[in-house]
This record gives C-alpha cells, sequence and structure tokens, in this order.
C-alpha cells in the first residue's frame, strides 16, 4: 500500500503523529525477528493484528516504514530511523516492567553500568565499595565500557550509564556527557617488533593494526581530522581489525605483528606487564574526552545519580593520592575535568 508521505514530523491531517505503545512494540518485534508472522507469535497476536499494528502507525506518520518482498520484510529509511527510537522506548518500558515487579516481589534493583578499561582498573574498586555502603540493596551488572558496545547499550536502555570515552559529536543530541578526564594515546607494539624504532606514522602505513572503535567511513562527518591519527588512517586506509574487548586486543598485539592505539592510563598499567613498547611517535595522537554518559531527556534513577556521585568523589580521591601507582595513571592524564 502506497501512502502519501506528509511533510516531515507530520502525520495524518499535518498533525504530528501520536505513537501508541502497541505500535511501537509491533514494529520493533517485526525488525527483531524478521517477519510478520515470526512477530505474531512471539506477540501472541495474529498475523492480521500485527500487520494492522503496523499499517495504522505508518497511516499515522504518513509514510512508509516495512514493505513487503519475496525475500522477506525491509524497512524503509523512515522505517529505520524511527525503529531505533522505538526500540529505545520500548526497552524502557520495559525495564519499568521489571522495576515494579522486582518492587512487588521485593526482588533486589540492578544498576547496568560500561566502564571503560583504564578506568575500571584504576579506580573502579574504590567506586564501587563506596556505592555499596550508600546503597546497600542494589547489584551491579558491569560491561566492558567498548564506546562500539556502550552505545548501542545506552541507546536501547541496556545499560544505565556509561563511565568512558566521549561519543562522537554527531551522537550527542542523543547523548549527554558530564566530561571527566583528557587524555591522549600513544601506538604499542609486542617487544621486539621490527617497526618499534619507528617515529612517525607514515612510517606505519603497511602495518596491520588493531582497535577498540570502527574507524568513521569517509562519507561520514565523525572523523576529525585535526588528530593526526585520523589523518593517518583516510590517508593511508591500513588494514584495521576491531576487537571489542581489552583482553583480545592485548592478546594479538603481544602474539602478533599488528599494532594498537591505547589511552596512555592504560599503557601505564599494563604495558610491562604485557610485554608492549609504546613507539616513538612524535605527534600527540587520539586525544579523547572520557566522561559519564547517560541518555538525554531519560531521567536517571536514584542509584545511577549515585553511582555518579561515588565515581566523582573517588577519582577526585584518588587523583591526589599518595599511591605512586594511582599517581601514575593519573599524571598521564592531559587534564582533569571532574564535574562538581
Amino acid at each position: 500500500m502506497e501512502l502519501s508521505p506528509c511533510p516531515p514530523g507530520l502525520g495524518r491531517a499535518g498533525t504530528r503523529p501520536r505513537f501508541k505503545i502497541h505500535q511501537l512494540r509491533a514494529l520493533v518485534t517485526v525488525a527483531s525477528m524478521g517477519s510478520i508472522r515470526a512477530a505474531s507469535r512471539a506477540m501472541c497476536l495474529s498475523p492480521a493484528a500485527v500487520t494492522k499494528a503496523v499499517r495504522e502507525l505508518e497511516e499515522d506518520i504518513g509514510t512508509v516504514l516495512v514493505l513487503r518482498e519475496n525475500a522477506g520484510i525491509r524497512f524503509t529509511a523512515a522505517g529505520r530511523a524511527l525503529l531505533v527510537h522505538a526500540q529505545a522506548v520500548v526497552a524502557q518500558l520495559e525495564r519499568a516492567e521489571v522495576e515494579l515487579v522486582s518492587l512487588a516481589h521485593a526482588a533486589p534493583p540492578v544498576l547496568r553500568v560500561g566502564v571503560a578499561a583504564w578506568i575500571a582498573m584504576s579506580s573502579l574498586g574504590g567506586v564501587v565499595q563506596l556505592f555499596q555502603k550508600r546503597m546497600p540493596a542494589v547489584s551491579l551488572e558491569l560491561f566492558e565500557g567498548v564506546l562500539t558496545v556502550s552505545i548501542p547499550r545506552l541507546r536501547d536502555g541496556t545499560l544505565d550509564l556509561c563511565v568512558g570515552r566521549s561519543a562522537p559529536p554527531h551522537l550527542h543530541g542523543e547523548f549527554a556527557h558530564a566530561p571527566l578526564f583528557r587524555t591522549s594515546s600513544a601506538v604499542v607494539a609486542r617487544q621486539g617488533h621490527p617497526l618499534a624504532s619507528c617515529r612517525s606514522l607514515e612510517e606505519l602505513r603497511d602495518a596491520e593494526w588493531m582497535l577498540n572503535w570502527t574507524p568513521a567511513d569517509e562519507d561520514t562527518t565523525t572523523c576529525d581530522l585535526r588528530d593526526p591519527f585520523q589523518r593517518f588512517l583516510r590517508e593511508y586506509r591500513p588494514k584495521v581489525h576491531v576487537a571489542h574487548s581489552l583482553v583480545i586486543a592485548t592478546s594479538l598485539v603481544r602474539h602478533t605483528e599488528m599494532l594498537a592505539l591505547m589511552p596512555w592510563p592504560l599503557i601505564e598499567m599494563i604495558a610491562v606487564r604485557e610485554g608492549l613498547c609504546t613507539l616513538p611517535i612524535s605527534d600527540t595522537l587520539n586525544e579523547t574526552d572520557y566522561s559519564l554518559i547517560t541518555r538525554r531527556g531519560v531521567p536517571l534513577g536514584e542509584a545511577a545519580r549515585c553511582f555518579m556521585e561515588c565515581f566523582k568523589t573517588v577519582t577526585e580521591r584518588d587523583a591526589s593520592s599518595v599511591s605512586r601507582s594511582k599517581r601514575r595513571v593519573f599524571d598521564s592524564l592531559d587534564t582533569l575535568a571532574v564535574d562538581g
């Protein structure tokens, strides 16, 4: 069925569309199950009922969202755009339902947090100890806060907050950032690597790389060409592998000829232990902000607010610690910008 699209953001009769929850649930389930029939089974509804919900949503918006083809269904550009927000809304409602059920049955609440590896290895223990004292009834579920993992989880509501590398500028309208640290990175390799004495990125143009983030595509605006490493990736197009785990990335760099880019605090903690060396590149590379990241416009629960307060308290304490190991990590930060 072809629909005549209204102006962007307007539905039938030129009014702004009013999304209904059952319509959004139908859209999300169709996407996850891959077909109307499979979605109907998952929702315990008839295929006609699921089809009707999606069609009503299309009519309310004034544009086609889902196309039925011989090979199955296909989402239009408008459908893909709405699906991102529908998934977040449905996930948030499901979490609210779980929380209410937990309260009714006295089940312990859970706070889900993504944490960058070097932050987890330096300050997380103290943060968790303080958090447990202040909110002993709350359990924690912790994830390694790699950007490629944490952003989708924040978006769909399976993470409450993330302590890690700031999201790219084009996502700042979607996520709120409370700045914490700024640090740069260095190129690392295994001890004895044939390129270990290289002093410029140009000398590394034929090397293979292991990164924990996906380089920006040429047709996007996420690449900051003021950064020498981003310019290097854009100009030389080296072969890049991506690992969403510090353990995997470190192991591969240690046992292969791959190079990696690591933040200085992480290098201070693991380089010697893991048999890694830093290359004497003269440029300042990948200057990056680390922030407390949350979904913009979504109110934080008491546990999330408490965790953020605990994190700021502990990192302020660690930054002025007399401990040599803690000082070495925090001294590697270019600036410390803990918000009050």
